[in-house]
C-alpha cells in the first residue's frame, strides 16, 4: 500500500527505532548499538529527518543493491519524502548514471565505461607516478606535511580533471563546490547546495559547448559526441560531468587519507606495507584499506517501485532504503576478525564500490590512484608517522562520506628527485 499522506508518513516515522546522526554512519559498532541489530533491515530516521529503512550486514546490503524492485529514480519516491531529496529531486544535475535505472543506465554506461576500464586508466600510471613524485618533491625537505592538503586532495582533482579535460585554473573552484554538495563543507544548507549545482551546470555546459566545436582527447569530448549522436542528452552529459567532478574525486580523497591514517596507527601493518612493494601486495593493501575505513559511510537514494521483502522486512511502494556500508564491510559472517587491519586479507569481498549494476564505474581509477599514491608515500617518506595523537584527528562526518579534516604527519627530511622532473 502506498503511503500518501504526511500523517501516515509521520506514523511510520514514529515506528522507527532510532534517530540517526551524521557521525553514526562511520562506524559499524555505532550502527549495531543504535539499531540493536547486526543483520537485516530496520526502520530509522535519517539525520535530515527522512524516514527510511536501513540495511545492516552484508546479506541485507547485497540484497538491496541487487534488488530489481528498488530503483534510484527519485520519481518513484513517496511524495511525502521527496522534499528530503536534495540531490535526487529538483537538483539541476541529477540526470546522471548514478540515479539511472534499466535501459537509461545501460545507455549511459555504454558511453562512459570505456574511459574507466582497467586498461584505459592504466595508461595514466606513468603520468600519475610523476605527478605524485612532484607533489612529494614540494614538501619532502621540510620533514612534515598535511597529507590531505599536499597529496590526498590534489591528486584526485588532477586525475579527474585530466580525464574530463578541466583546465587547471578551474580545479580549486570545483573542489570547493564539490565539498558543499558531497556534505563535507561546514554549514551548507539547501541554498548552498543549489548554488553549487548551478555553478556546475554552467561550468559543464561551457565545457560541452567548447568540445562540440573543438573535440579533444578527453571524456567531455566523448560526451559531446554522444550528445550529437543522440546517445546522451545535453542534461545527462552535464550531470555525468558533475558526478565525476564531485563524488568522483571526493571518495578517492577519503580512500587515501583514511587509509594512511589507519596504517599509521598500526605499526605492524605499516612495516609490512613498507617492506612489501610488489604490485600484488600493494593491491591487497588498497583493498583492505577500502574495507577497513570505507570512503563512503552510507549509500542512499533507493526507492521501492513495488512492494518487496528484504531479509524479512516488508517494504512498501515509495519507501526509501539506505545502506549502512560499514556493517557490510565488518560483517563477522564474511570477514575473520573484521575490526583487525590485515593488509594481506584475501579474499576480501568488501562492498565499498557497491554491487550489481551500480557498482562504481570509477573503481579501476580509484584503485590505481590508491596504489600509486600510497606506494610513493611509503617509499619516499622515511620514518613516517602521525604528528598528533590519533584522538586529536578531526573527522568531518556526513551520511555519505567519512573524511578527515586534516592528516598531519612527520618524516625524516628527504631529497627532491635527482631527475629534476617537474609536473
Amino acid at each position: 500500500m502506498q503511503i500518501n499522506s504526511r500523517t501516515e508518513r509521520e506514523s511510520m516515522q514514529n515506528k522507527a527505532i532510532v534517530q540517526l546522526g551524521d557521525g553514526d554512519f562511520a562506524s559499524a559498532d555505532t550502527i549495531y548499538k543504535k539499531t540493536g541489530i547486526t543483520h537485516g533491515c530496520v526502520r530509522v530516521v535519517l539525520p535530515d529527518g527522512m524516514p527510511s529503512w536501513l540495511a545492516v550486514g552484508q546479506e541485507a546490503v547485497e540484497a538491496v543493491l541487487s534488488s530489481k524492485q528498488l530503483v534510484r529514480n527519485a520519481l518513484e519516491a513517496d511524495p511525502a519524502i521527496r522534499p528530503y531529496l536534495s540531490l535526487a529531486g529538483d537538483f539541476p544535475l541529477s540526470e546522471h548514471i548514478l540515479f539511472a535505472d534499466g535501459d537509461d543506465h545501460s545507455r549511459m554506461k555504454a558511453v562512459l565505461n570505456p574511459s574507466f576500464t582497467r586498461g584505459s586508466v592504466e595508461k595514466l600510471r606513468p603520468w600519475m607516478n610523476d605527478f605524485v613524485d612532484g607533489l612529494i618533491d614540494a614538501f619532502i625537505e621540510s620533514g612534515e606535511t598535511d597529507f590531505i592538503q599536499t597529496i590526498a586532495l590534489p591528486l584526485p582533482i588532477a586525475v579527474i580533471s585530466k580525464i574530463l579535460g578541466v583546465p587547471e585554473e578551474d580545479q580549486s573552484v570545483f573542489e570547493a563546490k564539490a565539498s558543499v554538495i558531497t556534505g563535507v563543507g561546514n554549514g551548507q544548507d539547501q541554498s548552498d547546495i543549489q548554488q553549487a549545482g548551478e555553478w556546475f551546470f554552467e561550468f559543464s555546459g561551457k565545457m560541452l559547448d567548447q568540445r562540440m566545436k573543438k573535440p579533444e582527447d578527453d571524456l567531455m569530448s566523448v560526451m559531446a559526441q554522444a550528445v550529437k549522436e543522440g546517445s546522451l542528452t545535453d542534461l545527462e552529459a552535464r550531470s555525468n560531468a558533475f558526478l565525476f567532478l564531485s563524488a568522483g574525486y571526493e571518495t578517492t580523497v577519503n580512500l587515501l587519507a583514511n587509509g594512511l591514517s589507519a596504517l599509521l596507527q598500526n605499526k605492524e601493518q605499516l612495516d609490512y606495507a613498507i617492506s612489501n612493494k610488489d604490485e600484488e601486495s600493494t593491491s591487497l593493501l588498497v583493498e583492505e584499506l577500502l574495507r577497513f575505513d570505507s570512503p563512503v559511510s552510507a549509500i542512499t537514494y533507493r526507492f521501492a517501485k513495488e512492494a518487496t521483502s528484504i531479509c524479512g522486512a516488508n517494504i512498501a511502494p515509495g519507501e526509501h532504503v539506505a545502506i549502512a556500508l560499514p556493517t557490510a564491510n565488518y560483517d563477522e559472517k564474511i570477514f575473520t576478525c573484521p575490526a583487525h587491519l590485515d593488509t594481506t586479507r584475501s579474499p576480501n569481498p568488501h562492498m565499498s564500490f557497491g554491487k550489481s549494476i551500480h557498482f562504481c564505474i570509477g573503481a579501476p581509477l580509484a584503485r590505481l590512484e590508491g596504489k600509486v599514491a600510497l606506494r610513493k608515500t611509503l617509499d619516499r617518506l622515511e620514518d613516517l608517522r602521525l604528528s598528533v595523537d590519533p584522538s586529536e584527528l578531526t573527522w568531518i562526518n556526513s551520511i555519505t562520506v567519512h573524511r578527515l579534516k586534516s592528516l598531519p604527519v612527520t618524516f625524516k627530511p628527504g631529497k627532491v628527485r635527482s631527475s629534476g622532473k617537474t609536473i
